[in-house]
């Protein structure tokens, strides 16, 4: 016969058994409660046990999904019996269950007087998805702290489980694991476990810290600490990270165990020590904050001796942005290298390696709704490639712009730029420019069509600092007048069975510059802008304010486009256009020589989803007057499933660039997975970058390897070996190799197992 017992008594004190950590009331006398005198008489009386059951309910609503915090404590078992003041004894699968916490056992007994449970046979305890179990359980309420010994648990939200001598219960929702093994993987599988000599598990803060610990991986210790720690969600604590390592011909063995600060919710900093064993050791800092209004970050990195070069070196980068909403903005952005080689000798990757120029900015923006004005500060530290000397951009210092605009004014766009700069070069010409360029346009659009009048005037002085210059005050004006017009037709169809909306839109666009002899002004921050379909479409083909190239021409293309009707999004784009000369062209920067063609080159473009899985992306430059390529880049990518993706790339400059790349991620058996990519210079004759490796994915880990190798600046080639050992809900051992493989390969997908998220009442005892 069964029984039920009521006791908001007892519920006040199993509430806060582990989630609760203020210091709770003295217990008040145990007094057996109306309720369970009832219930008493009834089973006395030989009552159905049906009548003493908990009412079951077929479906949890989302209301009864999160019990009251004060809500009573229900206890049930196969004989209920205790004495006034004295205890409670329930034996035969007793249970007691408050507001989520569960606690079961073959006999539960609560002793007044010394405010203790005792539980024994098959006890569990169960709360928010973890779940601890064993022989025997002693807990003493208002004091939180408990023991059981041979103890099991397990964590749902992170599919965690584990084993230990003894586990006691503190206070503050704390669990210590005495000569305990904690893993993620499945009951059965021993893939990789964590042991530790004493592991203490804090859901408060949601950590767990363990003292001697090691990390066992196919039976094999492969890294062991006097401390370790490992998160039990994605909050972010103060703490020793998990340490990275690899083999590079340039660094040798390297190993970085970074240590991260919490410092506050808005600042934190990562200190991350770094040993090379060709060149020493790499003290790595990064202080990041943020503010209501202004966030940023720091990086200092410090070899305080290089073996090779027998020197210290150092790194420094500072980013800081300012945002308010009154309208005023700013910013920093300062970097420097103690030597031109200090990006090269430590970057992992090729894009690390080929930084050139460092920038030293500061700018002051304020704007209103119709006019903003800039003040901006841009210098600069250039690496120089002993082989191929870089050479230094024009410094701005500084440079002060106005800018006003008035959209919709009696039908018309109106608004002036006007911009004063220094530019200073430690051997170039240096010397202040002022530039004015007010426009008007008269813009018509409708759905169907758009035709958009402009006039600019563009007026530009200068003050320079050369004495020997005949003229130190040369100046420019022109004006300068297009009209741009477009038609757009459009219909549904449908593109390889899918509904579709289907675009046909030609486009002219008619420019007029008269002709400047602009031969006796600076060239501070101008040239020739990259011909593509952006500059098709604006007057001048160059780029900055030094020049401004004659026009009489005019541009017409034809651009079709398959979009989503649903979401409106471009699903594949195709363009084809050409720029015709009327006149002659004579502007030219220093060295350089004029164009004598009507015609410009033939542009065409194609980007996009071509079919289910393919993935184009194709541009071609063709000189009609030469008949020859120009510029060509073709990419074609097909991804048939997550996972698995093919892709080959052609990049071609005249006279600078020929360029063939491949790059793939493949299944290549039973979660094995191939990762590659070669990239060659044919005009070079040489491999820019090689990498080749192997991803493989189980049920609670993932490993990788990867070989890599690239040209460096003035260096000649970085060989690396890169690991990585990912460690399902805990960490990962080795390099940070997945945004080094996202960067190479085009489409690449991780296959490391990530976590599930658990339903609301998957974790419900």
């Amino acid at each position: 016969m069964h029984g039920s017992y009521n006791s908001h008594a007892l519920s006040r004190r199993l509430s806060r058994l582990m989630t609760d950590a203020r210091p709770l009331p003295r217990l008040r006398p145990f007094r057996l409660p109306l309720a369970l005198a009832t219930c008493l008489t009834i089973w006395a009386a030989g009552a159905r046990a049906d009548e003493l059951r908990l009412r079951l309910e077929r479906a949890l609503g989302e209301s009864r999904g999160r019990p009251a915090a004060e809500g009573a404590a229900y206890v049930r078992a196969d004989r209920v019996s205790g004495e006034i003041d004295e205890s409670l004894a329930l034996e035969g699968d007793a249970e007691i269950r408050r507001g989520g916490l569960v606690l079961r056992g073959q006999q539960i007994t609560y002793t007044v007087v010394t405010d203790e449970i005792e539980a024994t046979g098959n006890v569990r305890v169960f709360r928010d998805g973890v779940a601890v179990f064993g022989p025997s359980l002693t807990l003493k309420i208002d004091a939180r702290t408990g023991a059981m010994p041979d103890a099991g648990f397990t964590y749902a939200p992170h599919s965690g489980r584990g084993t230990s001598r003894r586990i006691e219960f503190l206070e503050g929702d704390r669990l210590r694991l005495e000569d305990a093994v904690y893993t993620t993987c499945a009951p059965g599988d021993d893939s990789w476990w964590i042991q530790a000599r004493r592991l203490t598990i804090d859901r408060a803060d949601e950590v767990g810290v363990a003292n001697g610990a090691s990390v066992h991986f196919q039976g094999v210790p492969i890294f062991a600490s006097p401390y370790f720690q490992f998160p039990l969600s994605d909050r972010r604590r103060s703490g020793l990270l998990t340490p990275s390592l690899g083999i590079n011909s340039k660094l040798g063995v390297e190993a970085t165990v970074p240590y991260y600060w919490d410092i506050a919710p808005n600042y934190d900093a990562t200190i991350s020590p770094r040993l090379m064993s060709k060149r020493g050791v790499l003290i790595g800092t990064e202080f990041r904050y943020l503010q209501p209004n202004f966030s940023g970050t720091v990086e200092y990195d410090l070899v305080p001796y290089d073996r090779v070069t027998e020197e210290a070196r150092s790194y420094l980068s500072v980013r800081h942005t300012y945002d308010n909403a009154a309208g005023l903005t700013g910013g920093v952005d300062y970097s420097r290298a103690s030597d031109d080689n200090v990006p090269a000798d430590y970057a992992r990757t090729i894009a690390g390696a080929s930084r050139l120029v460092l920038p030293q900015e500061a700018f002051v923006r304020y704007a209103q709704r119709n006019w903003s004005v800039l003040a901006r500060v841009e210098q600069n530290q250039t690496l120089q490639d002993p082989n191929q000397p870089v050479i230094k951009p024009y410094e701005r210092v500084p440079q002060l712009s106005l800018t006003a605009w008035a959209p919709r004014f009696a039908g018309f766009d109106a608004g002036v730029m006007m911009d004063a700069t220094y530019f200073d070069h430690p051997t170039l010409e240096s010397g202040a420019r002022f530039v004015v360029n007010p426009t008007v346009a008269y813009p018509l659009r409708a759905p169907g069509y758009f035709l958009v009048p402009r006039v600019q005037w563009l007026g530009t002085w200068y003050d320079l600092d050369d004495p020997a210059r005949a003229d130190r005050r040369p100046s420019r004006s022109l004006p300068i007048a297009s009209v741009d017009s477009g038609l757009i037709f459009e219909r549904d169809g449908r593109w390889f069975g899918e509904a579709s909306v289907q675009t046909l839109e030609p486009r002219l666009f008619y420019a007029y510059i008269p002709y400047r002899d602009q031969s006796s002004l600076p060239v501070f921050d101008t040239a020739e802008a990259d011909f593509n379909f952006t500059q098709l479409f604006r007057e001048n083909r160059f780029s900055g304010f030094d020049r401004v190239s004659e026009a009489n021409q005019l541009t017409a293309a034809l651009v079709g486009r398959i979009l989503d009707p649903a979401s409106g999004v471009e699903r594949l784009r195709g363009a084809v256009g050409q720029r015709f000369y009327f006149s002659s062209e004579q502007v030219t920067l220093p060295g350089g020589t004029a164009s004598t063609g009507s015609e410009s080159d033939l542009l065409f473009e194609l980007r996009g989803v071509i079919a289910s899985g393919w993935i184009t992306d194709l541009y071609v430059q063709h000189s009609t007057l030469e008949s020859r390529l120009v510029r060509a880049s073709a990419a074609l990518r097909w991804q048939p499933r997550a996972g698995s993706v093919i892709g080959v790339a052609y990049r071609y400059k005249l006279d600078e660039i020929e360029q063939v790349d491949v790059a793939a991620q493949w299944p290549i058996a039973a979660r094995w997975y191939g990762v590659g990519r070669a990239n060659y210079s044919i005009r070079d004759a040489q491999w820019v970058e090689l990498l080749a490796g192997f991803e493989y994915r189980d049920d609670c880990w993932a490993v990788r390897l990867v070989g890599q190798s690239f040209v460096t600046i003035g260096e000649g080639r970085t060989t690396s070996l890169l690991f990585q050992l990912q460690l399902n809900g805990v960490a990962s051992i080795g390099t940070g190799l997945m945004d080094q493989l996202r960067r190479s390969i085009p489409g690449y997908q991780p296959i490391d197992v990530r976590q599930r998220s658990i339903g609301r009442y998957e974790d419900y005892e």
